[in-house]
This record gives structure tokens, C-alpha cells and sequence, in this order.
């Protein structure tokens, strides 16, 4: 597939935040350098005019924002903006039109189709064009549907490479050796060693090698101590290997000889957008990334402006969160717990610089 550029054409005053959002996870799936978006890719001191037009001969598609507010933005003297022929938004999508590049109309916060007689005779035929809608609600299943048609047009980034090891890629066949008299002989050994130990088995008396167990002086941290005590001697083998009559130990307890956790536990989905209330009213929202326990996220205020971000971990029914401010540069932590199996999450964030203290919730 041939390289290509999504360019990303928006207004500030109508859909800047969900503009930046789309950007974020558009880089994920097909890279920075795939995407244009004017505030970050145009380099201080270069003639505007001529950097757009360049940007759009590099492009395969050209994704036009289009809020509630697209037809109603106007100037310092009243005029709309789109009617201007000199208005940035109208010259990126009229150019794109001209180059035959793939138009898409993206209508976000409940924004419809413009009709065409609202448009200006340049802008007509994106009225034509079969638009794509982004939901707040379903954010991230939209920008899925949309980056499967944007990957018909633009290569996805490639993923990491394995890396082969010297002459992994030859295969030189083993060259055959002359059997031993072990080599030929070992069944039979391997077959009398057995029936030596079945006859020592029944001359031996039950009462010289069974030993009952007593179920009241074995406790938990018995079989806790024994168990750790089989993975310090053999760190490397399979305990039910090594001690086969310790079977119901191995089999109640699963260790994690890295971190301690408990393997066997479900870790909770949160990967979405989630709802965050700040001492009892919703003031952002969430949108996490999820792979196993570890977890990543941004957070955007109610204008869908990204203000935070941090990572952190799910223990259980425990979810520890950093958390950088990157609208006031400030640092604190999050610490969650659920008791109704993921639904809803409750705790505190923390702010040590000022010693501020805050309940939060975070709800789908």
C-alpha cells in the first residue's frame, strides 16, 4: 500500500478538543508522521498557504471536523466565516475537493450534514458525501469503524520486528551418530528397574512408609510455608513435579514468585471511557487503555479538552493510579476499590504538594 498522509481539518472555536482526541489515537494506528494536524505539524516561520498545499499533496484523505458550530462561526464583524473566501477550513476542504482526495465529513457532538444551500459553490459538493459519525458515548468503537476505512488508503504503522538470532534462518539437519549399547539397551533397563521397585514395594509393610496426615495441626500457614519452601529449594521446576504426594497444596495455591499476586484472579476490564465525579458531581471523563493488570489513561473535561494523564495497576479489587495535571503541572495519586466487580470505582485522589484530599467515583 502506498504511503499517505490523513490531513485533519478543523475549526478551534468548534471541535478543537474532539480534533486533538481523534489525532491521538489516529498516531496509534498509523503513526505521527502519517497524520497532519496544523497546530503540531506546521514548523514556526513557514508561509501557511504554501505549507497546506503541500501537506494536501501528500495526503490520501482529508477528514473535515464538523460540529454544531461549523456554519455559525464568524468574525470580528459578524460575517460567517465559511463564507469568506479566504477562511482557512473552506481553502483545506475546496483544495482537497479539487485534488480528488477522499473527502470525509466527521460530525461530532450531534452536528448533521450541512445542506447545500448553506455552502458556499466551492463547498457544494461535500454536502454529497457520506459522513461518519463520532459519538461521545461510543467513542472509541467510531474511531474503529473509521480507522478500518482509513486503512484502505493510508499503511498502518509497523509493528515491532522479531529479532532473529545468527543463522536462525538455516536449518543444517543433525548429522546421525552410532547408537551406544545404552542407546539400545535402555528399555529393558528402564523396564527391570520398575519391577525391582514393585517387588520392594510389596515386601515392604504399609504402616513403614505411609504416614496419616492430621488434619487439625496442619493449618493454611503450614501449607503456605511449605509451598514457598518448594519454590525456594526448586525455583525452576513444577512443584507437583517435584513433590508428587503434595498435589492439593499445588492445586490450592497458585504463587506469583515475581510480585506475589495471585494468578488465579480475574483482573477487572476497564479499558473505555469512564465517568469521573469529583465529590459527587461529574466534572471529566476517563478514557483508559488496558493490557492485563497494567493500565494507562487521558482524562478530558466536559469541553472534551485533555487536562490529565497517568498510569497505574489493578490488584484484585484495588486499582493505584499516578496522576499528572498537564493544565496546572501538578502531580498526586488515585487509589480505587470496587466491591460490585468492576462496575463502579471509588477511592480518593491526593495531591502532596498542597495536601488536598478528594473523594472520587469513577462510573461507565
Amino acid at each position: 500500500m502506498a504511503s499517505g498522509k490523513i490531513f485533519i481539518s478543523y475549526r478551534r472555536e468548534d471541535t478543537s478538543g474532539e480534533s486533538g482526541r481523534l489525532k491521538d489515537k489516529l498516531e496509534q494506528v498509523f503513526g505521527q508522521e502519517n497524520i497532519f494536524y496544523d497546530v503540531e505539524t506546521l514548523e514556526a516561520g513557514l508561509n501557511f498557504d504554501e505549507s497546506i498545499a503541500k501537506a494536501l499533496g501528500e495526503s490520501k484523505v482529508l477528514l473535515a471536523m464538523i460540529g454544531p458550530h461549523w456554519l455559525k462561526v464568524v468574525d470580528s464583524k459578524g460575517i460567517a466565516r465559511l463564507q469568506k473566501p479566504d477562511d482557512w477550513v473552506r481553502k483545506e476542504i475546496t483544495e482537497a475537493l479539487k485534488r480528488n482526495l477522499r473527502v470525509i465529513p466527521i460530525l461530532v457532538n450531534g452536528a448533521e450534514m450541512p445542506n447545500p444551500e448553506d455552502l458556499p459553490e466551492d463547498l457544494k459538493e461535500l454536502s454529497l458525501k457520506h459522513a461518519q459519525e463520532l459519538s461521545s458515548s461510543r467513542w472509541n468503537y467510531d474511531v474503529r469503524e473509521l480507522s478500518k476505512v482509513l486503512e484502505k488508503m493510508v499503511a498502518k504503522k509497523p509493528g515491532p520486528q522479531p529479532q532473529l538470532r545468527p543463522n536462525q534462518n538455516t536449518f543444517s539437519p543433525p548429522i546421525p551418530q552410532p547408537k551406544g549399547w545404552w542407546a539400545k539397551n535402555y528399555l529393558w533397563m528402564i523396564g527391570g528397574l520398575v519391577g525391582f521397585l514393585i517387588l520392594v514395594g510389596m515386601c515392604v509393610p504399609d504402616e513403614e512408609y505411609i504416614t496419616p496426615v492430621d488434619q487439625d495441626s496442619t493449618t493454611k500457614d503450614q501449607l503456605v510455608q511449605d509451598a514457598e519452601a518448594l519454590v525456594e529449594t526448586s525455583p525452576n521446576q513444577d512443584p507437583s513435579v517435584t513433590n508428587p504426594e503434595g498435589n492439593e497444596i499445588y492445586e490450592s495455591l497458585t504463587l506469583d514468585t515475581e510480585g506475589g499476586t495471585d494468578t488465579n484472579q480475574s483482573v477487572h476490564d476497564i479499558a473505555g471511557e469512564w465517568s469521573l465525579y469529583l465529590n459527587g458531581q461529574k466534572v471529566s471523563i476517563f478514557a483508559f487503555n488496558q493490557e492485563g493488570p497494567n493500565v494507562a489513561y487521558y482524562e478530558y473535561d466536559l469541553l472534551n479538552q485533555r487536562t490529565a494523564e497517568g498510569k497505574g495497576q489493578i490488584d484484585g479489587e484495588y486499582l493505584a493510579m499516578d496522576y499528572y495535571s498537564t493544565a496546572t503541572d501538578i502531580a498526586g495519586t488515585i487509589s480505587l476499590s470496587t466491591d460490585n466487580q468492576g462496575q463502579t470505582w471509588i477511592g480518593t485522589i491526593y495531591f502532596p504538594s498542597n495536601g488536598v484530599t478528594a473523594e472520587v467515583k469513577l462510573t461507565r
